[in-house]
């Protein structure tokens, strides 16, 4: 039997292993009910029930009304956790190419933050359109991670569009957040991941169709899938028990759970 699954199936949390999760926000939502303390602390209660060593973390403020303010919370959990938490630098589309510009330059080559996070639906522009673009260039020359959300076949942000991003900014290390959701969304995160080598499917999402993630790893190998919870968004065990109970091999899943992010966000 899986190490992994023998330590899950008895629920203990996975210690000794690397478990970093790539996707994870942090306060509360307007319209989602979270019912444990959606901050740090809180964060952290839940992360050690799983046994999550770190987080990748982009606060819910920060995709939503207000993108500085939402930066600095989460560099400021990164220097209060530093041995728990890593953080995204969330940019919006909507605002000036300057203003975008000057939070990445703050929190990436100034500051404490590892990532770039973008979510096209929220900000109600395409993850392909020309306002994105200083965004993709900075991280392609900085050879950065990008957590982009994704969903079937969606206008905004379709997985099938990042094929061709990935194409022209290859250095950019683009995670199709939530991999697009939906059975046919995984299937179409799949087709783009094939096409291009920088990108990588991200497990968060509140399911995952059985053998989905045999799929993925056949389809791309595990190098290209990355463990995430959407904690506190979500619980994060059904999340650790899926991947733990997959029928993959110890090292894959070391791989998945996470080495992968541990390389891509040099943690």
């Amino acid at each position: 039997m899986s190490e992994f699954w023998s330590k899950t199936r008895a629920g203990d949390p996975l210690r000794g292993e690397v478990v970093i999760d790539c996707h994870t926000h942090m306060g509360p939502w307007f319209n989602f009910f979270i019912p444990k303390d959606p901050w740090a602390e809180g964060m952290i209660a839940s992360m050690d029930t799983c046994g999550i060593q770190k987080v990748v973390c982009s606060p819910h403020v920060a995709i939503g009304s207000d993108t500085p303010w939402g930066n600095d919370l989460v560099a400021e959990a990164v220097r209060r956790f530093p041995d728990r938490f890593a953080g995204y630098c969330t940019v919006n589309p909507n605002y000036p190419e300057r203003e975008m510009l000057d939070e990445l330059e703050r929190h990436i080559t100034r500051g404490t933050l590892c990532g770039i996070k973008v979510h096209p639906t929220v900000h109600l522009y395409p993850a392909d359109g020309p306002n994105y673009s200083p965004m993709w260039a900075f991280a392609h020359e900085r050879e950065l991670p990008v957590l982009v959300h994704t969903w079937e076949s969606d206008r905004l942000c379709g997985p099938l569009m990042f094929a061709g991003i990935g194409r022209a900014y290859p250095k950019a290390q683009i995670l199709l957040g939530h991999s697009g959701a939906s059975a046919v969304g995984m299937d179409q995160s799949i087709v783009s991941a094939r096409e291009s080598e920088n990108v990588y499917l991200d497990l968060t999402a509140s399911y995952l169709p059985y053998g989905m993630l045999e799929v993925m790893v056949a389809s791309v190998g595990a190098d290209r899938v990355l463990f995430g919870t959407d904690v506190p968004f979500l619980d994060g065990r059904p999340k650790v028990g899926q991947i733990a109970s997959a029928r993959i091999s110890d090292e894959d899943k070391r791989k998945i759970f996470g080495l992968n992010t541990r390389r891509l966000f040099r943690l």
